[in-house]
């Protein structure tokens, strides 16, 4: 008799160096509850199939986060999605302390992110893009949250349907934010807590990647003004190109005074600041480009 699958634990995957590390601390977990693991992308080290009982989609060609995300929620069986990044070691306790967050009435929860303090490019990173999402940081209701450690009921994508595929970056918080307009309660649960390790080993890649990041989603900020509650000033490019130092400092400052991770290694402090200076950068361009198509 085939057992009822409750929990479906999605991870696109496009051939991670650690993704049997993924898959090892899943199996590991105790929830009570029968689930499914599915990885949806390529795998060409062939890491995945070393566990017979996960359901490996390969697709045809690489595929971006969010579309694998979406093949992997048409595909699942559960009432119960939990989304894992292929770059993340779950920790102990965290599939138990989502469905407990699912069964109390929560129908989005959030973990906590762990980062390693080695390498030094790599802890830059986390902290500079995850600080709200830290395993440090307090439980509580929130507007969004990421992919890389989340759990949804089936029944709100249903509503609010799948991840848009047309977006480069942000896509996760477009998705949440999507929910949270819907009428459902997000919660942040850092207990649930992911130890995080994406491939991030120079200034320039981080650099690169935080423009892009402030590219992307400045289009996500005005696509949601109830959620992001914008002032009509950060809709000009000029602002965030030639304010981009004081808007940095302000929120370099508040990342420091708010997260311990930061302040136990003071040194990242002008890395994280320039970082927000390359996302600055890319809104102001995206912001400018909009202007120009309009």
């Amino acid at each position: 008799m085939a057992l009822d699958i409750k929990i479906s634990i999605i991870i696109p995957n496009l051939n991670s160096s650690i993704i049997d590390k993924t898959i090892q601390s899943i199996l590991d977990q105790d929830s009570g509850f029968n689930f499914e693991i599915l990885v949806i992308g390529k795998d060409k080290l062939g890491l995945v199939k070393k566990f017979p009982s996960v359901h490996f989609i390969e697709t045809l060609k690489p595929v971006s986060a969010p579309e694998a995300r979406n093949i992997g929620i048409n595909a699942a069986k559960g009432t119960w999605l939990i989304f894992i990044d292929s770059d993340c070691i779950a920790q102990p306790g965290w599939l138990s302390y989502l469905t407990t967050a699912l069964e109390d009435e929560w129908p989005v929860v959030g973990g906590g992110v762990k980062t390693p303090s080695t390498p030094y490019w790599l802890l830059v990173y986390n902290l500079a893009m995850f600080h709200k999402q830290l395993s440090s940081q307090k439980k509580e209701q929130t507007a969004f949250l990421p992919t890389l450690n989340l759990a949804v009921r089936r029944e709100v994508i249903d509503e609010v349907g799948l991840m848009d595929e047309a977006l480069p970056r942000g896509q996760d918080v477009d998705w949440t934010a999507r929910m949270t307009l819907a009428g459902y309660r997000l919660l942040f649960e850092p207990k649930a807590v992911v130890e995080h390790f994406p491939a991030r080993y120079d200034l320039q890649t981080l650099r690169n990647y935080f423009y892009k990041s402030g590219y992307y989603m400045i289009r996500v900020r005005h696509r949601y003004p109830e959620i992001f509650k914008m002032p009509k000033i950060l809709k000009s490019p000029f602002i965030w190109k030639h304010f981009a130092p004081l808007i940095s400092a302000a929120t370099t400052a508040k990342i420091f005074l708010r997260t311990s991770e930061v302040r136990n290694h003071p040194k990242t402090v002008t890395h994280i600041y320039l970082l927000k200076m390359s996302w600055c950068f890319g809104a102001s361009d995206r912001l400018r480009e909009f202007d120009y198509e309009k």
